[in-house]
């Protein structure tokens, strides 16, 4: 997931305007976002004043001037080319992105050494981080294909783990045909292991 944050402010005497328009956001408008990748929008307004703050989740780490921005396909769609043109020219006149400084879900993680993934293409080797040893070192442990979790190396993806709470080849058969009750198939065996 990305995350982006921006900052404007919204021109004198034309807050209630804008809230009204985002308040009745075009269908066209929304379809054209979730089109180019974002998940989530919210704006934000501190009490009192004209500057609004937009924070913006993707699907991925998509570059939002490509996906959104003059020339991209989202403006492609006339009603989408015309919000943008007017909220910048009646509104605000463009946002300005943020620099994110901390985030709970990174910095925290790693105070407390927790397990962590790293993301591939960031600056940080993608190894996910794992206790090596009961004295708490943590050594790196090779990611999964495609930066993906859940993934076996040996089985390229293909889910062949006989405890997995999940259906399909491999997983978790019915104890007796037509009984509806659930038993685990060990691996190599046909023993059923009985629970409760």
């Amino acid at each position: 997931m990305g995350r982006s944050c921006f900052i404007t402010n919204v021109l004198p005497g034309k807050m209630d305007e804008y809230r009204s328009y985002h308040d009745n956001i075009w269908p066209e408008v929304v379809a054209g976002l979730r089109a180019a990748g974002v998940t989530q929008l919210t704006i934000f307004n501190p009490a009192g004043s004209s500057t609004i703050v937009m924070y913006m989740t993707t699907a991925g780490d998509i570059d939002l001037g490509k996906a959104t921005g003059p020339g991209s396909r989202y403006r492609l769609d006339p009603r989408c080319k015309q919000w943008e043109e007017l909220m910048d020219a009646s509104y605000h006149g463009g946002w300005t992105q943020m620099n994110e400084i901390h985030s709970s879900d990174s910095e925290w993680n790693r105070s407390l050494k927790l397990p962590m993934l790293e993301t591939v293409g960031k600056s940080r080797p993608a190894v996910a981080t794992s206790p090596s040893a009961p004295g708490g070192d943590v050594g790196p442990t090779p990611t999964s294909p495609g930066g993906r979790i859940n993934v076996s190396h040996a089985s390229e993806g293909v889910m062949k783990n006989q405890l997995a709470r999940y259906e399909g080849d491999g997983n978790a058969r019915p104890k007796s045909p037509g009984s509806g009750r659930r038993g685990i198939q060990p691996p190599g065996g046909s023993s059923q292991i009985h629970f409760g």
